[in-house]
């Protein structure tokens, strides 16, 4: 091989380099782009209600402040605001909770508090309703910039696009 072979190969190489960083950059860019947590100014009451009007009211019956630390461990005040609403049959996991929050640590706070709800009903279930266990196991927790979600139900996914929808609304 002479030199004038060797360079007619290099731009090759240089280009199909470039090519490969260049994907490697968009793929990283696209991640960072798409899954970039959402930070809304949509009004709670407006989240509340889209989402509740996605749902059979009468499943899902709002649960009194007062009764809240029975069910789930979070304190109300910590939250500029938050809510739950649980089916009122105890055969049924069926519950929801949507809290509005402005800080990170809010925000972990939720997501401890769901996750160890989701293993406690989990634990319950599991020994005489398989139905309910199983809708434990697809219980959704979305937690965004400045607002956190929790859902049991049927269609867990359809009910996070409601909620993703609410709060992109007040984007």
């Amino acid at each position: 091989m002479n030199k004038q072979s060797i360079k007619r190969r290099n731009p090759i190489y240089i280009n199909i380099g470039m090519a490969i960083t260049l994907c490697l950059l968009g793929a990283f860019l696209g991640r960072q782009v798409f899954s970039s947590k959402i930070h809304s100014k949509a009004a709670f009451d407006e989240v509340a209600l889209k989402l509740t009007q996605s749902l059979d009211p009468e499943a899902y019956p709002q649960v009194e402040t007062s009764a809240f630390r029975r069910y789930i461990d979070l304190d109300p005040a910590e939250f500029n605001e938050i809510r739950m609403y649980r089916n009122e049959d105890l055969m049924s996991a069926g519950e929801m909770v949507i809290a509005h929050f402005d800080n990170s640590q809010a925000a972990k706070a939720f997501e401890t508090a769901i996750q160890n709800r989701i293993t406690s009903q989990h634990d319950i279930y599991s020994g005489y309703a398989p139905e309910q266990t199983a809708m434990m196991e697809n219980a959704l927790v979305d937690i965004q910039d400045n607002y956190g979600f929790y859902y049991v139900g049927d269609n867990p996914a359809g009910v996070d696009g409601v909620f993703l929808s609410a709060l992109k609304g007040g984007q």
